[in-house]
């Protein structure tokens, strides 16, 4: 089963993207609940033949899950439009646990991470091919009923979600930044992919026109340099080509009649606009502070009740900062659980990367924490983070064969 675990991952990712659009287009049903059926055998085989893997993030995680199904059931928020079995193998939550505990129990084999990575080569570049050409069509390959359901803000700005938004229009968000960080990691300075990793990374967030995607990028980006085993002439040669890059991408928009500037101004200094975004998070902010007293120790539930959409004045459909939103759903009891395993999974990523040196899911994670202070997405089912958990799971797997490889020599040699 640990074989056709592998196998499942390896046919679903990277390429859940795509499979997104063949569900949405074809067979008219939510790629996350075919997931979750495909996942279950593999999941109950486990737990009844295994002894099962729960590390500490997951832990949080999953008592979290229930938190969430339960304030919705006791906050009487059930759509109507459904029932309680579509609902529970629907949620995204559900999703995550099942991949998680997965992951947690599969021993990844160094040819599947192998396959993987040059899999994530293969999908980072067609979002930058997807990326230029929605720049003159932004409809290209681009989900509309999701900006339909999401007030077309991406359409709107012009924004471009790549291949990504038959999934969710935020995917590009936290997708993309963490397996740009993977690969950064995974291949070495001077490697032939380096320059396809380099170029996507600086091209398809800044299509985006979002900050908070920008922004990822930028701290997957750091790794480079703030690695301690990276020699400080290679750092330089990393800053150089990045200059080199940039100038290269700043001719040929130029050449293109692609107008960088006016995207500059718009969309990250916000002139013309009265910094609108801004005033969001600030009006965010105040409507949090009048509002959570009221419910601060289990929350509302897991949606915006009518009286903060009136105080949030049409600017904003939820409390538009991740860590205040989920406080205000869960409270401080609900919104912990989900904090812990973020910071626990966090940790784990982070004890990889300085016992294996391999720094692509913390800088990742990091990246996706960080965002959410500015915008509101706490979804753990994402691909990106599923691709960060795998990948430190693989390398933790390493580190556990190198030891009992050393225990065992010891006791031969002794």
């Amino acid at each position: 089963m640990n074989k056709v675990a592998q196998n499942l991952f390896q046919v679903i990712y990277p390429f859940y993207p795509l499979w997104a659009f063949v569900m949405v287009q074809y067979a008219k049903f939510p790629v996350g609940k075919v997931l979750i059926f495909m996942l279950l055998p593999v999941l109950i085989y486990y737990i009844y033949n295994l002894h099962m893997r729960v590390p500490s993030y997951l832990v949080f995680y999953l008592l979290f899950t229930v938190y969430h199904l339960g304030s919705v059931y006791v906050n009487d928020l059930l759509p109507t439009t459904t029932n309680w079995f579509n609902y529970f193998f629907s949620d995204t939550n559900v999703l995550a646990c099942i991949l998680f505990l997965v992951i947690e129990n599969t021993d990844f084999s160094e040819g599947f991470i192998k396959r993987m990575s040059r899999n994530m080569l293969i999908i980072i570049g067609l979002s930058t091919v997807v990326s230029i050409i929605q720049i003159k069509d932004v409809t290209f390959f681009y989900n509309i009923e999701n900006d339909v359901n999401d007030y077309m803000t991406f359409y709107d700005e012009n924004r471009n979600a790549s291949i990504y938004s038959w999934y969710n229009l935020n995917s590009v968000g936290i997708t993309f930044p963490i397996m740009i960080s993977i690969l950064l990691s995974y291949y070495d300075f001077k490697s032939r992919p380096f320059p396809l990793i380099a170029i996507s990374g600086i091209i398809v967030p800044f299509l985006t026109r979002a900050r908070y995607v920008m922004m990822s990028t930028i701290i997957a980006f750091s790794q480079l340099l703030l690695v301690k085993t990276i020699p400080i002439k290679k750092k330089f040669a990393v800053i150089m080509a990045f200059v080199v890059v940039i100038v290269m991408i700043l001719a040929v928009s130029q050449m293109v009649g692609y107008d960088i500037n006016k995207i500059i101004d718009e969309r990250i200094m916000e002139k013309g606009n009265e910094m609108s975004s801004a005033k969001t998070r600030l009006l965010s902010y105040d409507v949090f502070m009048m509002k959570f007293p009221e419910n601060p120790y289990y929350g509302v539930g897991p949606k915006t009740r009518d009286d903060v959409i009136d105080l949030l004045g049409g600017e904003a459909q939820l409390i538009h900062v991740g860590y205040l939103s989920y406080l205000y759903f869960y409270g401080v009891i609900g919104a912990s659980l989900l904090f812990i395993a973020l910071f626990l999974l966090l940790r784990d990523s982070w004890l990889v990367g300085r016992r294996q040196q391999f720094w692509g899911s913390f800088y990742g994670l990091l990246g996706f924490a960080i965002a959410n202070f500015t915008f509101v997405y706490f979804a753990f089912e994402e691909m990106g983070i599923v691709l960060a958990v795998m990948y430190a799971r693989y390398y933790k797997l390493n580190a556990e064969r190198l030891n009992e490889e050393i225990q065992t020599n010891e006791v031969i040699n002794a």
